[in-house]
C-alpha cells in the first residue's frame, strides 16, 4: 500500500495518467502535501481546460483533491487506499461534482464526466503497468 500512495502523492504521475489524446501541461506543480496546490491544463487537441486543485487530508490511506478552479462548479475527488494484501491494494476513488450553471462549461464538464469510466479504466491500467515496473 505504501508503494501505490507514494505513486499517488508524486505529482509527476498525473502525467502518466492522462489516456491519449489528453494532455497535460504544468503551469505549477508542488509535493502532494496539506494545502498543495496543483495547477494544469488539459488538452484535447485545440480545446484547453485550466485546472487548479488544492490537496487536503494528505495520510499514506489517501487524499482529497478539491478544484480552486475548472470547469465544474464544485469537485472533489477523494482517493483511498486499502491494503487488500501482501502486495495488494484496492484504490477506491469517489468524486462530488455540481455542475455550472454557464451553458457552454455546463456542455465541458458534462463531456468530461462522460469520460470519466475511460479515463478511470484506463488509469488502473496505467498504476498497475507502473508499479509493477518499480517493484
Amino acid at each position: 500500500m505504501e508503494r501505490i500512495s507514494a505513486l499517488h502523492q508524486d505529482p509527476l504521475t498525473l502525467e502518466h495518467l492522462m489516456p491519449p489524446p489528453l494532455r497535460l501541461e504544468w503551469e505549477h506543480r508542488e509535493p502532494i502535501a496539506e494545502g498543495s496546490l496543483a495547477r494544469f491544463v488539459i488538452r484535447l487537441g485545440p480545446f484547453r481546460v485550466r485546472w487548479t486543485a488544492r490537496h487536503q487530508a494528505v495520510s499514506p490511506f489517501g487524499f482529497t483533491d478539491e478544484q480552486v478552479e475548472g470547469p465544474f462548479q464544485r469537485w472533489v475527488h477523494r482517493h483511498s487506499f486499502q491494503a487488500c494484501g501482501p502486495r495488494c491494494t484496492r484504490i477506491v476513488e469517489e468524486i462530488e461534482a455540481r455542475w455550472p450553471r454557464h451553458p457552454i462549461r455546463w456542455i465541458l464538464a458534462t463531456g468530461m464526466w462522460l469520460g470519466l469510466p475511460f479515463l478511470f479504466a484506463y488509469r488502473a491500467r496505467r498504476i498497475r503497468e507502473i508499479a509493477e515496473n518499480r517493484s
